[in-house]
C-alpha cells in the first residue's frame, strides 16, 4: 500500500515538473499568439539599427527620441531613407514598419520668409501672387531658433506658399504641411499644382476651411538641396530651386475669420491662341455675372485649348483693389451634356479643347460649380477694318476719318486675321487706341464701331493706361513702333520698329536641344534666310523632341521674350504633320529625321520641312 502511494506521488511530481518546464519554455512569441497579432517596428539611423519594438496590431509604438553624439539634433522619424516623408508614430501599427531617424547640425537661418498667394482674404488678396510684398506678409522669426510664424485670416479657396521673394525662391508649399486636418478631423488644406512647380513640395496650399490661422515654418538649412534639373537652372539662380529635406509647416486654427471684406469674383477665358496663355482682362474675354451665374459668348477655333481664370475685386472702406484670383474653371466643371462639345474631361480637371470651330456660349453656375456649353458652328465673327486713332505725333483724335488709308491696318497675309501698321511715331504722353468697323463700312462717327484700348494690349512696359477713368493706351517711351492686332484673340501687340529685315533674335529651346535652358548661345539661334522673309534652323530628331522658340527684338535679351509654340503652326511645310502640339503649347515630334524649322516673319507662322540626306 505504501509503495503504491509513493508511486502515485512520484508520478504527480513528474507531471508537475513537465508542466512547469512547458510553462518556462513559453516565450514572447507564444504569448503573442495567445494575446493577438504583433508587428515589429525597426528604428534606423542610416544603416544602423537603433532598436526594435514589438507592437500589438492597432496600438501605437512607445515614444522614442534617440540621441546622437557630435552635437546632432533629432528632427523626426521618416518613412524612407531619403527622409522626404515623415512617419507618424502616433498612428496605429498594422504591419511591420521601418522608420528612419532624421538628425541635423544646427545652422542659423538668415533668410526672410513671406506668405505669398492670392484669394479673397485680406493678406493674400493684397499679395496678388507675390506682386506685392510688405511687412504684413513677413513671417516673424524667433531668436535663436529657425522657426518663422505668422497669424492671418484665410478664406475658402485661397492659395498660398511661403517664399523669400516674388521669384518664389526657396518656396515652401503643400508638401511641407505637417497635417491637413484639424483636431476634429475636418480637412483644412489641400494642394494644387502651381505654375512653376507641380511637385508635392512645390504645390500651392489651398484653404478648404476658412478661419484665422497661425502658421509655424520650421527650417533646417543644413539639409537643404537644389533641384538642378529645373528649367532655366543656373548656378547664379539655383536658390530658386532650393528644397528643404526636413522643413515643415505646422498650423493651428484659432477660430473664425476676423476680417470679412467685401469681394467680387469675375471670370475670364484664357487659352493657347485666344490669349496666348496670358491673362487678358477685357470685354472680349470676360464672363458677365449675375446672381452667381456667369456667361460668355466667344468664337473659338477647332482645337483651341483653354480654361477660365478668376479675378477678384475687393471693396472695403470705400477703396477698390483688383488682383488675380485662385479659382479656375476647367474640364471637371463641364456638365455631362457639354462634354460632347468639349474635349479634355478628367475628374481632376484639365484644360479644355474646342472640338469644332464655332461660336460658343459658356454658362457657369458658381454655386454648383458647373459649366454648361452650347455651340453654333454656323456663326463666325464678322470681318472688320481696323484704324489707328489718337493724338500721337502732333495729331488729334478723328484724324483717321479724314485720312483713312494712312491710319488703316493691313492684313499681314490673306486669311491670317492679323492686321498691322508699321513705323508709327509715338510721342511720350500721347494716347492711342484701335477702332473697328464692319468690313467696307465708312469709318466715321455715324457708324457703329468697337474700340480696343489698353485692356487689349499685350504686356509692354513702354505703355500704360491713360488713367483710372480713361482706358486709352498712353505712351511712356517715345519711339517708332509697329502695331498689330490679332482679330481672333483681340490682342494688340506693339513692338519697336526696326528698319533692317533682320529684326529679331530667335532661339530654339527644348528637351534634347539644350534642356530648356534660357540662354543665347549662337548654336541655338535661328538664321535669317537669303530672301529676308524668314528665320531658319535645322534640327535632327533621333527619337523624340519637344521644343519651342524664344523671340527677342534684335540685340535685346532681357527676360524670356515672346514664346512661340504650337499655336503658331503654319500650313505650308511638307513635314508639319510630324510636329503635333504637345499637351501644353510646345511643338512635339516623335518621327526620327532631319528637319528645317522655318519662322515666317510676315505671318508669324512656323512650318517644318524634311531635309533629305
Amino acid at each position: 500500500m505504501k509503495k503504491t502511494l509513493i508511486a502515485i506521488l512520484a508520478t504527480c511530481t513528474a507531471l508537475a515538473s513537465v508542466a512547469a518546464l512547458a510553462a518556462c519554455k513559453e516565450g514572447p512569441e507564444e504569448k503573442e499568439k495567445e494575446e493577438g497579432t504583433y508587428y515589429t517596428v525597426t528604428y534606423m539611423d542610416g544603416t544602423d539599427v537603433l532598436k526594435t519594438e514589438r507592437v500589438k496590431q492597432g496600438e501605437k509604438p512607445a515614444a522614442y527620441v534617440p540621441e546622437k553624439a557630435g552635437g546632432y539634433e533629432f528632427v523626426d522619424w521618416f518613412a524612407t531613407p531619403s527622409k522626404n516623408h515623415r512617419y507618424d508614430l502616433s498612428a496605429a501599427v498594422t504591419q511591420d514598419v521601418t522608420v528612419y531617424a532624421g538628425f541635423t547640425l544646427y545652422k542659423e537661418d538668415t533668410r526672410t520668409f513671406y506668405i505669398l498667394g492670392s484669394g479673397t482674404s485680406e493678406l493674400l488678396f493684397s499679395s496678388n501672387w507675390g506682386k506685392v510684398i510688405t511687412d504684413d506678409h513677413k513671417l516673424a522669426k524667433e531668436a535663436g531658433k529657425n522657426e518663422y510664424t505668422i497669424t492671418c485670416d484665410l478664406k475658402e479657396g485661397d492659395q498660398f506658399q511661403f517664399a523669400i521673394d516674388s521669384d518664389w525662391s526657396n518656396k515652401r508649399g503643400f508638401g511641407y504641411l505637417a497635417a491637413l486636418k484639424d483636431a476634429a478631423g475636418k480637412t483644412a488644406f489641400s494642394g494644387q499644382g502651381s505654375v512653376y512647380d507641380d511637385s508635392s513640395k512645390g504645390s500651392n496650399i489651398v484653404c478648404e476651411y476658412a478661419g484665422n490661422y497661425t502658421f509655424t515654418l520650421k527650417t533646417y538649412p543644413n539639409e537643404d538641396y537644389y533641384n538642378t534639373a529645373g528649367e532655366g537652372y543656373t548656378e547664379e539662380r539655383k536658390e530658386i530651386y532650393n528644397l528643404g529635406t526636413y522643413d515643415s509647416i505646422e498650423w493651428v486654427r484659432n477660430g473664425d475669420v476676423v476680417n470679412n471684406a467685401v469681394t467680387v469674383t469675375d471670370f475670364y477665358i484664357k487659352g493657347a491662341t485666344i490669349t496666348g496663355w496670358s491673362d487678358m482682362y477685357n470685354n472680349a474675354t470676360k464672363m458677365v455675372g449675375s446672381g452667381g451665374v456667369y456667361t460668355l459668348t466667344v468664337y473659338l477655333k477647332e482645337g483651341e485649348e483653354f480654361m477660365f481664370t478668376s479675378q477678384v475685386t475687393k471693396i472695403e472702406d470705400g477703396k477698390t483693389s483688383v488682383s488675380t484670383g485662385s479659382e479656375y474653371i476647367k474640364s471637371n466643371n463641364l456638365t455631362e451634356a457639354s462634354r460632347a462639345l468639349i474635349d479634355g474631361y478628367t475628374e481632376a480637371g484639365a484644360n479644355m479643347k474646342a472640338k469644332k470651330s464655332g461660336t460658343y456660349t459658356f454658362t457657369y453656375d458658381s454655386t454648383a460649380k458647373t459649366l454648361a456649353v452650347t455651340c453654333d458652328e454656323t456663326k463666325t465673327p464678322a470681318a472688320c477694318d481696323y484704324y489707328l486713332d489718337g493724338n500721337f505725333n502732333g495729331g488729334k483724335y478723328g484724324d483717321f476719318i479724314e485720312n483713312p488709308d494712312k491710319f488703316k491696318l493691313t492684313e499681314t497675309a490673306s486669311g491670317s486675321g492679323v492686321y498691322k501698321i508699321e513705323n508709327v511715331k509715338l510721342t511720350a504722353g500721347s494716347e492711342l487706341l484701335l477702332r473697328a468697323y464692319a468690313k467696307g463700312e465708312t469709318a466715321d462717327w455715324n457708324h457703329t464701331h468697337t474700340d480696343y484700348q489698353y485692356a487689349y494690349l499685350a504686356a509692354n512696359a513702354a505703355f500704360e493706361a491713360a488713367s483710372a477713368e480713361n482706358n486709352n493706351i498712353k505712351v511712356k517711351t517715345e519711339g517708332n513702333y509697329d502695331i498689330s492686332f490679332d482679330s481672333y484673340s483681340k490682342i494688340i501687340t506693339i513692338s519697336a520698329h526696326i528698319d533692317s529685315a533682320d529684326k529679331f533674335d530667335l532661339y530654339v529651346k527644348g528637351d534634347s536641344i539644350n534642356g530648356w535652358n534660357h540662354n543665347f548661345a549662337e548654336e541655338y539661334r535661328m538664321t535669317l534666310s537669303a530672301d529676308g522673309k524668314s528665320y531658319e534652323f535645322t534640327v535632327t530628331v533621333e527619337s523624340s523632341l519637344e521644343f519651342g522658340i524664344e523671340k527677342h527684338n534684335k540685340g535685346s535679351h532681357e527676360g524670356y521674350g515672346d514664346y512661340i509654340g504650337a499655336s503658331a503652326m503654319g500650313a505650308a511645310g511638307d513635314a508639319n504633320q510630324k510636329f503635333t502640339p504637345d499637351k501644353g503649347s510646345n511643338f512635339k515630334c516623335t518621327t526620327a529625321g532631319t528637319y528645317k524649322i522655318v519662322y515666317n516673319i510676315e505671318s508669324g507662322k512656323v512650318d517644318f520641312y524634311a531635309v533629305n540626306a
